[in-house]
């Protein structure tokens, strides 16, 4: 229903024009009425009505003086003026304040239903249109992911051009210009075993995340990105003096958001240090991401640098002490089986030097616990390919040959062989589990070649025919393909377009329907943004070639 204000000093036209009008009938409400504008104008302000129906002529305040005001205080308002004057002045007057309709009294009833039939209608077009346009918006929201993730990337690389970095910097609306910038790090995740090798992410995580997205959007100087497969990163940006206050607020309002959740999600938050320079970034990432592997040790919800250790060796007087110092926690068997379970071969590196820090230099030169350590190691991997399907003989035997050694080994070559032996195992895992995905994969890409022409194919439609939840579809098929489910599904679509352009004469709006897209203003819309050209244009240069 559309709201109508009703203006009249003579009560008797008042009420007829009240009378005249079933308001409900034409989708209209009647929600006020007055015999002046300086009676009527604190009830417009409170009602906020969509259409100002008002005398010209009236004492105390007239109708053009009313309308002026309201005009500049509620600008979307629709006003028609009422008047026995039939003068060009008054017209003209009227015009230039932005009134839609000027009825001259007596007014007929035949007159006034088309005037606002014309409104109603007017304002269906301008909520269809503001529709398509918040509809435009989400769908390139998505289709841009993959360009933000490419962005970031790029951001965080060693020796990256920073000229091609401001530039996709401004493509992408993203203001990198600040005096100091700094990364925060979460995750958040369906509890898990270790025994599980595909880490699910299940509705009430997609839930969470929701409500962190939509926390974070209200939140300046801030930008979010996907990390890994399961993980995220905050880009933060502001004055040198406050960026510190900036990383801690968004440290705690991640962990305020994820505490409340009482469903039993798996989440870590960590912040780096901040830098001063963008051509800094690589190394604030490379820091955050060290602190970030902390979670693979049991560390507490959110890490900061004061919990872990600093990989400073101590002096020991002999190496009983040095061991009784060690914490026991190092040859838990749950740490390795997370980490091959749920890590990156590009965290191997990281995860490693964490670990030798959390054991420390001198509990490594007693050969008996560097022989255990690495004998450990080497079993949790035998187990965890085991469990994979695979035989023993494919398991590399380096870290058997080190803990064999008599001689002290250094850290380095302690380091080497661990993260060798990791790298492997975590390339068998990837080679397992790739035929499944790929199995995924193939029906869902195969399903969706098959119906993208169906307007209400949606991520969510495709995920239930791959039997996976709707948010890892997302993340595997971005991490697989190598773009987003809209960017795929948007390019079927057009390549399709493009052909039908080519080889038919349908219109334009004929086309749209033939691809999945019932509105034809959004289809060469979204043509023009991905194709460069609208549909006209490119069929023209098809003719022309």
């Amino acid at each position: 229903m559309y709201k109508v204000f009703l203006i009249e000093d003579e009560i008797v036209i008042r009420e007829a024009l009240e009378r005249m009008i079933p308001w409900n009938e034409y989708g209209f409400e009647l929600v006020g009425k007055a015999k002046d504008g300086e009676i009527a104008l604190p009830m417009i302000r409170k009602t906020k009505p969509d259409v100002l129906i008002t005398d010209i002529k009236m004492p105390f305040m007239d109708g053009l003086t009313l309308s002026g005001i309201v005009k500049k205080e509620i600008p979307e308002i629709r006003i028609v003026i009422v008047s026995g004057y039939d003068d060009f002045e008054y017209a003209r007057k009227a015009i230039a304040l932005g009134v839609d309709d000027y009825l001259l009294k007596p007014i007929a009833k035949a007159d006034f239903v088309r005037v606002l039939q014309k409104i109603q209608k007017d304002f269906e077009e301008k909520g269809k249109q503001q529709d398509y346009y918040e509809k435009f918006e989400q769908e390139i929201k998505k289709y841009e992911n993959h360009s933000r993730r490419d962005f970031f990337e790029l951001l965080v690389t060693k020796h990256a051009d920073l000229p091609e970095i401001y530039d996709r910097a401004e493509k992408l609306s993203i203001d990198i210009m600040a005096e100091s910038y700094n990364l925060v790090f979460f995750s958040l995740a369906e509890s898990r075993d270790t025994d599980t090798i595909d880490q699910e992410y299940s509705q009430r995580a997609a839930d969470v995340q929701k409500q962190i997205d939509d926390t974070l959007q209200k939140e300046k100087n801030l930008y979010m990105f996907r990390n890994q497969t399961f993980s995220y990163v905050l880009l933060l940006t502001g004055d040198a003096e406050n960026i510190q206050a900036h990383t801690e607020h968004c440290v705690k309002l991640l962990q305020g958001i994820l505490e409340k959740d009482q469903s039993g999600l798996e989440w870590i938050v960590c912040a780096s240090k901040p830098v001063e320079r963008l051509s800094q970034m690589p190394d604030c990432y490379k820091e955050g991401m060290q602190l970030f592997a902390y979670r693979y040790f049991g560390y507490s919800h959110v890490i900061s640098q004061d919990m872990v250790p600093m990989g400073e060796s101590q002096s020991r007087d002999n190496e009983i002490k040095d061991l009784v110092s060690v914490d026991s926690n190092v040859v838990n068997p749950a740490i390795f089986q997370n980490f091959l379970c749920n890590g990156l071969e590009n965290e191997v590196a990281g995860f490693v030097e964490n670990y030798l820090q959390m054991v420390g230099e001198s509990a490594l030169k007693s050969k008996m616990f560097r022989q255990y350590i690495l004998l450990n190691i080497h079993f949790c991997i035998v187990s965890f390919l085991q469990k994979l399907g695979y035989e023993k003989d494919v398991v590399d035997h380096s870290l058997l040959e080190a803990s064999g050694m008599g001689k002290p080994l250094d850290h380095d070559k302690i380091a080497a062989s661990i993260s060798g032996a990791l790298k492997q195992a975590i390339q068998l895992r990837e080679e397992k589990s790739k035929g499944k995905y790929q199995n995924v994969l193939q029906n869902a890409v195969q399903y969706m070649e098959e119906n993208f022409a169906d307007e209400n194919l949606t991520l969510n439609t495709v995920a239930c025919v791959a039997n996976v939840s709707a948010n890892h579809f997302s993340a595997m098929f971005s991490q697989k393909m190598g773009q987003t489910f809209i960017e795929y599904l948007t390019s079927l679509r057009m390549n399709r377009a493009k052909e039908l352009l080519r080889c038919t004469d349908k219109r334009s709006g004929e086309i749209a329907l033939e691809v999945g897209y019932k509105d034809s203003h959004y289809f060469s819309f979204l043509f023009k943004k991905t194709q460069g050209c609208t549909p006209s244009e490119y069929r023209n240069q098809g003719a022309v070639s």
